[in-house]
């Protein structure tokens, strides 16, 4: 089970039809080929010319989804804007990153001077190597804030809220870095020019991976800091802004995590760059009949839909979630009386479906619960979240596209009700249902629940897509609520658990595209692409007993088979197939030699051509 991290970094390979949009939300990382890197702020280095590098400027509407810019004073007066050029380069595992900053005016105010003039870099570094989902935020903040008023002051390197002449020797081994001025810091008497900064990560002490097989995804962003004038104690003409790559803080999480690729193959000297796909493609409902939005989930559209899956305490799970997934999604559970946290019981579980058609996106879950309630309290409720960016609608502050939270859970009435974001989209047209599925209850403790369906349908335009979808990307996250109350009030709980964002604030987007040939009708689908890996749709039923049908697709001809793992990461299962084409195909599992529990699966596939491919691992539940 180890390779459960390098199969869903193997999602990033490339595209070779390059059919989907460039992605904003990510940069590659080139080796430098053995070439090293001398930490000088000189960039002299042949490397830094073959680097791949992010423009970052203000007053400009950012890369999409979270890319921005604000005033921090004077916003009426913004006298010499950022317009930045970012670098990045690996070197075995060292992450280089070069920052070129035009400014007329560098330096920072003393301590105790007005917020917030100073010129720096507020960046935050995933922690990977961190057990704690979403991974928390290292803080690396090279900055001329506080570096006193004198003429000629060097900038330091802040780090976790300490400069680095105070951090302990473990925060010192993770990264370093150098300026260059052209000019004079903490002085407007004569224009500068720029300041260069050229830093180095130790990937190995946030647990990142760059010369590994297959490479890996960096999270991390950063927002540049830019005051001007501060020392000419003008009034007029001082000004002080930030400009960011996908999210503006160092010591927190949200709004988004901005994705580098690194791989050992991609070096500055391999050419074209790969593409990377979006982290989800949602299938088009086209030739196929509407769903009726009544829970069912039982119409055609919804075997072919987008599908994953979302547990609890299944950090298993989350490994193969694509991209950065991994890092942002995670779990909690709020305390409904401070200090305590009972144990979780009934663990959720749901499989989410999506798909599009025309104008409109189309969501449904099935959601295991052995009791479900209805309650008006947010941290007790049984239900899910659609976070979604608002094409249409932009912070006025931030100049980012506003994230709205699309919430439905059962209420105290029993019923299935919209809340926040959802409400009002309720009232102009959007429609949601939900089913109970067997002798399922709701309020009823005294019974043992199998759980619901939600089914959802929302006109995109309604959310700033003008008619025809226009790009087609959709920037989202789901969560799912799960609440549990019992006769001994002290054993109530509630969790959350999400996938890529928990709520409007972050901590990460999915980057999803709306694909109009990729059918949710898998016969049409087959004549419309092969897949350039082995793609899992997903078995039906899922929970099941003792059969179910699982679904994929191949890209050549070949011999495939299916392994089957134990929640211990054990094989207990290794069948051969068959010798299959190139297609989508369905196979009948049966568990009956198996006990109740949750199971992992994969495919393999060796091609008639001699390659070999594995599939994304997925997740069965089998209940006798």
């Amino acid at each position: 089970m180890k390779k459960l991290l390098t199969i869903s970094l193997l999602f990033l390979a490339t595209y070779v039809n390059a059919q989907y949009m460039p992605r904003q939300d990510k940069i590659w990382a080139r080796s430098t080929a053995g070439e090293p890197i001398t930490l000088d702020g000189v960039l002299n280095e042949s490397a830094w010319a073959k680097a791949e590098s992010l423009q970052i400027i203000y007053g400009v509407v950012g890369t999409i989804p979270t890319s921005g810019y604000r005033s921090e004073n004077n916003p009426d007066g913004i006298t010499d804007p950022t317009h930045a050029t970012v670098k990045f380069l690996t070197n075995n595992n060292q992450l280089y990153i070069a920052f070129v900053i035009p400014d007329s005016s560098i330096g920072g105010g003393p301590t105790g001077s007005a917020w917030p003039f100073w010129d720096g870099i507020l960046m935050s570094v995933k922690n990977a190597k961190s057990s704690t989902r979403p991974t928390p935020a290292v803080e690396i903040f090279p900055t001329f804030l506080f570096t006193g008023d004198s003429v000629g002051a060097p900038f330091k390197l802040g780090y976790d809220g300490k400069y680095r002449d105070k951090a302990p020797a473990a925060q010192l081994a993770r990264w370093d870095a150098a300026v260059k001025i052209h000019g004079t810091s903490n002085d407007d008497s004569t224009p500068d020019t720029s300041w260069i900064v050229e830093m180095k990560i130790n990937l190995d002490s946030v647990g990142y991976h760059a010369t590994a097989p297959g490479g890996d995804v960096i999270a991390l962003n950063f927002s540049i800091w830019d005051q001007d004038w501060y020392f000419t104690k003008n009034a007029q003409k001082m000004s002080s802004e930030r400009t960011w790559w996908q999210a503006p803080w160092g010591n927190s999480n949200g709004p988004n995590f901005g994705r580098v690729y690194v791989e050992p193959e991609v070096t500055i000297n391999s050419g074209v760059i790969p593409e990377v796909l979006p982290d989800g493609i949602i299938p088009n409902g086209a030739g196929l009949p509407d769903p009726v939005i009544d829970g069912e989930l039982d119409e055609a559209s919804w075997a072919g839909a987008y599908t994953f899956n979302i547990a609890w305490g299944d950090s298993l799970l989350r490994t193969t979630y694509p991209s950065i997934g991994p890092l942002a999604s995670g779990q909690w559970q709020p305390e409904l009386v401070t200090g305590s946290k009972p144990p979780v019981l009934d663990p959720s579980f749901a499989t989410i479906k999506i798909f599009f058609k025309d104008d409109y996106l189309y969501l449904g879950a099935d959601v295991n619960d052995m009791l479900i309630q209805g309650l008006d309290n947010y941290d007790q409720v049984d239900g899910l979240g659609l976070i979604l960016a608002d094409r249409g609608t932009f912070d006025e502050n931030e100049h980012t596209p506003v994230t709205k939270l699309l919430r439905m859970n059962f209420a105290a009435d029993g019923l299935l009700h919209g809340f926040d974001a959802l409400a009002p989209l309720i009232d102009s047209g959007a429609t949601i249902a939900a089913k109970l599925k067997g002798t399922s209850t709701i309020n009823v403790n005294s019974d043992i629940d199998e759980g619901y369906k939600i089914e959802m349908k929302l006109d995109l335009k309604k959310l700033g897509y003008p008619t025809g979808l226009g790009d087609k990307l959709i920037f989202a996250g789901v969560d799912l609520y799960d609440g549990d109350s019992f006769d001994d009030a002290a054993k109530n709980y509630g969790t959350r658990t999400w996938w890529f964002r928990e709520h409007a604030g972050g901590p990460a987007l999915a980057w999803l595209e709306m694909d109009p040939s990729k059918l949710t009708d898998v016969d049409k689908d087959i004549s419309v692409s092969i897949p350039s890996t082995i793609e899992l749709r997903g078995n039906y039923p899922n929970p099941f007993n003792p059969i179910t049908s699982i679904q994929y697709s191949i890209p050549q001809s070949g011999k495939v088979g299916l392994i089957v793992y134990n929640n211990l990461g054990q094989q207990v299962s290794r069948i051969k197939i068959s010798d299959q084409a190139a297609g989508t195909h369905d196979y009948s599992f049966n568990g009956a030699g198996l006990s109740s529990g949750i199971y992992f699966y994969q495919l393999i596939l060796q091609s008639v051509e001699g390659k070999s491919f594995e599939s994304k691992v997925g997740k069965m539940i089998l209940i006798k």
